[in-house]
């Protein structure tokens, strides 16, 4: 049974990587996914999409006390619809929502009320042109990435941590939380009700392209390297909460998170 459970699931990933090509296409593959979006939120089709009570709530914990200088701009960066940008815009001065995907950005502007006065833009991580004019318009900024680097390629996360590197400038703090290499079997212990075997949220991410890797905390020396990083917290035993799941209960996902800042000049903060 169990080997007919990962047959299932290697062909359909097999299925998707054939339709839609090159893995490390985020851009195009969340652009597939957000397009095909109808419902956000707790009883919505997006995976991540909890209330901030069960997501960023937590994650401040975690990070607010450890920023260096917050009376910079915070980014959430990979904001999607922007469900935990809206609740950050609470609990800082200036909040700035990006994504990779237009789509995502449009509908993130949509479910965010005018009062909040919430900037949102498309920026590509993986292009420095783009971390060099965001940071052209807002300058340094602290950083807050729920779930991004697991869906990048290996070859790609330092180019991707060092387009960060510039948007976080010489003052900012970075926090991530990201999904550890066994979220996937993970989500294979849960009920399935998709044609992969897996919870029909997560089928719906694998079928427009995306894949996720994951990240492996001994990664860390690799993407953000001692001599340009310093790591300043860390924590390798956290979930991350989904929304509920088609058997009614939310999934629990191992995660791991970190804390960073750049160092400049060779500086040690």
């Amino acid at each position: 049974m169990e080997l007919l459970k990962s047959v299932r699931l290697l062909s359909n990933v097999l299925f998707y990587r054939l339709k839609w090509g090159d893995p490390g296409k985020v851009d195009r593959h969340w652009e597939n996914y957000w397009k095909s979006i109808e419902k956000t939120g707790r009883g919505g089709q997006v995976l991540w999409d909890n209330e901030p009570e069960r997501a960023s709530v937590e994650d401040l914990k975690r990070f607010k006390p450890l920023i260096l200088d917050p009376t910079l701009p915070l980014l959430d960066f990979g904001c999607g619809n922007g469900r935990q940008t809206r609740f950050l815009a609470t609990q800082f001065d200036r909040v700035i929502g990006t994504d990779v995907s237009p789509s995502a950005v449009a509908m993130a502007r949509q479910e965010t009320p005018a009062e909040l006065k919430i900037e949102y833009r498309v920026v590509d991580g993986l292009k420095p042109e783009d971390a060099r004019a965001f940071h052209d318009e807002f300058g340094d900024v602290n950083i807050y990435m729920r779930t991004v680097m697991h869906v990048l390629q290996d070859d790609d996360k330092p180019r991707f941590a060092e387009n960060l590197a510039i948007l976080l400038g010489e003052r900012g703090t970075l926090y991530q939380i990201e999904l550890s290499l066994c979220a996937l079997d993970y989500f294979r212990t849960l009920p399935g009700d998709s044609p992969s075997g897996l919870p029909s949220h997560v089928h719906n991410v694998i079928r427009t392209g995306a894949t996720s890797v994951g990240f492996d905390p001994v990664q860390r020396p690799v993407v953000y390297p001692d001599a340009k990083w310093q790591l300043v917290a860390h924590g390798d035993d956290v979930t991350i909460n989904t929304v509920p799941l088609g058997h009614g209960e939310e999934g629990h996902v191992p995660a791991n998170y970190l804390v960073a800042r750049t160092r400049r000049n060779g500086a040690r903060a």
